[in-house]
């Protein structure tokens, strides 16, 4: 699937939005509405959101993410599957700068149907796409070349998918020559 990384509009603060702030420091400023009544906010307010999502692959997407829109100044909005064994979903996530590199994040379901089990379960099964990111800069190589990470995101199709990935930590060749 193509296109759907784009520079967007925020989601509103809804009862059915699930939005939370980080940040310059990348720590959780706040939660909105809509979470559910047994989040207890003092267990994620003042907490690094790195710790939160730990060390994963979806962290390290994350972490492109954040360093492009903190670098450009422009949010960016995708839809990405959040699926269980019995359940697809499709959600929109918009990420947008704050003030003093705060970055605000809010998504909803856009579309939720049952699955057979056997359908995720081969899904995650197969191998995964590896995925080369920049840890200074934060952009990801596709084939040959080093993009944006949205941009590099929307061509690979990880989210949209629900595909397997596998991150790799490789400098980019700007920032290589740049250290030298």
């Amino acid at each position: 699937m193509r296109g759907l990384f784009q520079i967007c509009e925020p989601i509103r603060d809804a009862p059915d939005a699930l939005t939370y702030e980080i940040c310059g420091r990348d720590r959780v400023v706040s939660l909105g509405l809509g979470w559910p009544k047994g989040t207890r906010q003092r267990d994620v307010l003042s907490r690094s959101l790195w710790d939160l999502l730990g060390d994963g692959n979806v962290a390290d997407v994350y972490r492109a993410l954040i360093a492009e829109i903190r670098r450009t100044g422009v949010g960016v909005c995708f839809t990405f599957r959040c699926d269980d064994p019995g359940t697809k979903r499709m959600m929109s996530m918009a990420m947008m700068p704050t003030s003093c590199g705060g970055i605000r994040f809010s998504s909803r379901a856009i579309a939720v149907e049952q699955q057979e089990p056997s359908l995720f379960q081969r899904r995650h099964l197969g191998l995964p796409v590896n995925v080369d990111l920049c840890p200074e800069c934060g952009r990801i190589k596709v084939g040959n070349q080093w993009q944006p990470a949205s941009e590099a995101l929307d061509r690979l199709g990880i989210f949209a998918d629900d595909l397997p990935f596998r991150t790799h930590q490789v400098r980019c060749t700007p920032c290589h020559v740049a250290s030298h």
